[in-house]
């Protein structure tokens, strides 16, 4: 399996006053067995501020925007999961996909892939 490419996008907002403007997604592009396949994560945008001040990971100081990350992070951490959207509102369980997290260790586990020339 090998790491083609990932970004991030705020979700838009639908019509209505709907709360989606508070979300965010990570996608993630994969090589598997000659396929590409695509794992998209959708999140509370708030998670990210909770990362920073918790000490886990502050998108501001490190450069690289949570939703570079989440697909990839929850793809490691589940990797027998076959559906290719998924959702996360709750805090602890966004929170364990970055247990341990390192950007060095991420960047070395996927130098290279497009997409993360910045990252």
């Amino acid at each position: 399996m090998k790491l083609i490419s990932v970004t991030g996008e705020q979700v838009p907002a639908s019509k209505g006053g709907s709360p989606a403007d508070t979300f965010d997604r990570s996608i993630a592009t994969w090589e598997v067995e000659g396929k590409q396949k695509t794992t998209t994560v959708t999140y509370v945008r708030y998670f990210a501020k909770v990362l920073a001040e918790q000490g886990v990971y502050d998108q501001e100081a490190q450069g690289v925007p949570v939703s570079h990350l989440v697909a990839v992070l929850y793809k490691e951490k589940y990797p027998q999961a076959t559906e290719s959207r998924h959702y996360i509102n709750n805090t602890a369980d966004f929170l364990a996909l970055f247990a341990d997290f390192s950007l060095a260790a991420f960047k070395e586990r996927y130098p290279g892939a497009a997409g993360l020339a910045h990252v």
